[in-house]
């Protein structure tokens, strides 16, 4: 026999449960959904290229870091209203993000460059020397 509220908790926590494996953190897949914000990463040259969707995140509010074999993405959107305003709905809102992405080869983190405009972010990530291929030559 459940207590009060005891099946009302129940389905809270599930509901928790769903939306944490929605967010695509526990997913080793190639594609997601519900992550933000949402990216691309795709070899190019023999580098790494990530794109990143970001309408209304301002330049100055963003962070990029590069490690290893991750890159993180930081940052903060602000949505601002006059104070005066008489809200109708609310579908854009402000939020925080922290994407920390695990990729395929170590980077040189001295080298990566970003470019952002119109709300999309670029960042070059040349892989270390070590992580390229080589060519092997037959004796």
């Amino acid at each position: 026999m459940l207590l009060p509220g005891a099946l009302e908790a129940l389905l809270d926590l599930q509901e928790t449960i769903d939306r944490t494996f929605d967010t695509g953190f526990f997913d080793g897949a190639i594609s997601s959904r519900g992550v933000y914000p949402p990216v691309n990463i795709f070899k190019k040259n023999g580098d790494m290229v990530l794109v990143a969707e970001l309408p209304g995140v301002k330049k100055k509010d963003l962070n990029i870091e590069a490690k290893g074999n991750t890159i993180r993405l930081a940052g903060e959107r602000t949505i601002e209203y006059d104070k005066n305003v008489s809200y109708h709905r609310v579908e854009r809102k402000s939020s925080k993000f922290d994407r920390t992405l695990k990729l395929q080869a170590n980077l040189e983190p001295n080298k990566v460059k970003a470019e952002y405009k119109d709300g999309l972010l670029v960042i070059w990530m040349p892989c270390a020397e070590s992580d390229k291929p080589k060519q092997i030559t037959i004796q």
